[in-house]
């Protein structure tokens, strides 16, 4: 996958009219970040990224600092507005720990005319604390997507080539303890109005659509009321959501009409086929409800891009069952997370379990194992997810399916896959 930069986009959107903004796509450009601040001499530079980039974060607020010790430097994103401390750094001035849609203009408004700080903004060292922060605000505009028109030809997830993100709602109402996202909007949930959605919908060019809400299959009313909108504004879209495995097995007629208004894929967290793995993730679904989910989505010709989290007391017995019923449900296309207690959920943890310490931040990019497992090697243990892989994702009636695809997506698939089977085989070379 590769997408676009939305957060960054709606940002420069707030600002664009008084000041003059650039997105570089660092992911995609050639060139290293000092030749674009050479080339753009800015005043101000800002970085965005997960927990895995926070390392990062810090070594590009220093290069910046070294070009120019004057330009100011600023840093947000999801990870950093829970645990700002993770890019705590003597190069970085400013970090967005709350409704950057309404701190980051104020921040800036600051740094012109140093009225009033902004709350929702630390300063350099200065220490989160969360009583004096304003109440979340989830009110965004529609992004001004020409800021990437450069970059937009090679956004893609999987077979969703050209690819537009679409967000519609902010949270999600359910209690998993593995789940990072509800923490980012402080358990809250909240939808935005249909009407906007359809304007910012309109306005976008791409044909694939992804819509990255944490659950878009939450009501079935505001559902068909999506529906209803794409039918009247006359709409034609294909659309790559995330929703849950109960709604879908419960909905079965909603998956077949959104199938005819331009749904192609669903990414389902079945995370287990357990009933008490699920139990203790309190995922609030049991087993049953994921094979249904399945045949649901078969049925309807909806692909399916699977999320299982493989837990540390597994052996290879309980490798294998998982891998069996994945290959029984006729699941083509899998994502394995080895269970990671990521900082701020509810997941009850001891820290002696883990491996990787959590200042090695890039490592907490749910791929690597970070609790040492009970039963296997670390070694043995990368080795039977690659296993996992294998059996599900390369047997015969994945390749063929796969034909129906454009070639130059078959070659991105598989050039991917080659990339992380590279991955999985130097972890497993440096347990040993």
């Amino acid at each position: 996958m590769l997408v676009e930069p939305l957060e960054l986009e709606i940002l420069a959107t707030l600002i664009e009219k008084e000041h003059e903004v650039q997105i570089v796509d660092l992911i995609i450009e050639k060139q290293t970040l000092s030749f674009f601040i050479e080339k753009h001499k800015p005043d101000i530079v800002c970085f965005t990224g997960y927990i895995t980039h926070s390392n990062l974060m810090k070594k590009m607020c220093e290069e910046a600092k070294k070009i120019n010790p004057k330009i100011v430097t600023i840093v947000g994103g999801v990870h950093i507005e829970k645990s700002p401390e993770c890019v705590e750094s003597d190069f970085v001035d400013y970090r967005i720990v709350r409704n950057a849609v309404d701190v980051f203009p104020k921040l800036i408004h600051f740094l012109e005319t140093e009225n009033a700080f902004p709350e929702g903004a630390l300063k350099q060292h200065d220490i989160l604390d969360e009583t004096k922060l304003p109440a979340y605000n989830f009110d965004v505009p529609i992004p001004n997507r020409t800021l990437t028109q450069k970059y937009r030809k090679h956004y893609f997830y999987v077979f969703h080539n050209k690819v537009a993100l679409l967000k519609t709602s902010f949270g999600c109402p359910f209690p998993c303890v593995f789940c990072f996202c509800r923490k980012i909007t402080g358990e809250h949930y909240f939808e935005r109005d249909l009407k906007d959605v359809i304007e910012e919908l309109k306005s976008i060019e791409e044909k694939e659509v992804y819509i990255i809400d944490d659950n878009f299959l939450v009501s079935e009313k505001r559902v068909r009321e999506f529906f209803e909108l794409l039918k009247v504004h006359k709409i034609k879209k294909k659309y790559l959501i995330y929703g849950r495995a109960d709604f879908i097995a419960q909905h079965p007629d909603v998956i077949r009409d959104f199938k005819k208004l331009g749904l192609r894929t669903i990414i389902v967290g079945f995370e287990s086929f357990n009933d008490s793995e699920l139990s203790s993730l309190n995922k609030k679904t049991v087993a049953l409800t994921n094979e249904k989910a399945m045949k649901v989505l078969n049925e309807n010709h909806v692909d399916c891009y699977a999320s299982v989290i493989v837990m540390p007391e597994w052996d290879e017995k309980d490798f294998d069952i998982a891998t069996r019923k994945m290959i029984e449900l006729g699941v083509r296309f899998l994502n394995i997370q080895p269970l990671t207690p990521l900082e701020k959920t509810d997941m009850d943890f001891d820290e002696n379990r883990l491996i990787i310490p959590r200042a090695e931040c890039e490592k907490w990019d749910l791929a690597h194992i970070v609790i040492k497992p009970e039963k296997l090697s670390v070694h043995q243990y990368y080795k039977e997810i690659l296993k996992m892989y294998d059996r599900v994702l390369f047997r015969p009636q994945n390749l063929i399916y796969h034909i129906k695809h454009p070639l130059s997506m078959q070659f991105k698939l598989f050039s991917g896959a080659v990339r992380v089977r590279k991955q999985y085989l130097k972890k497993m070379s440096c347990q040993k």
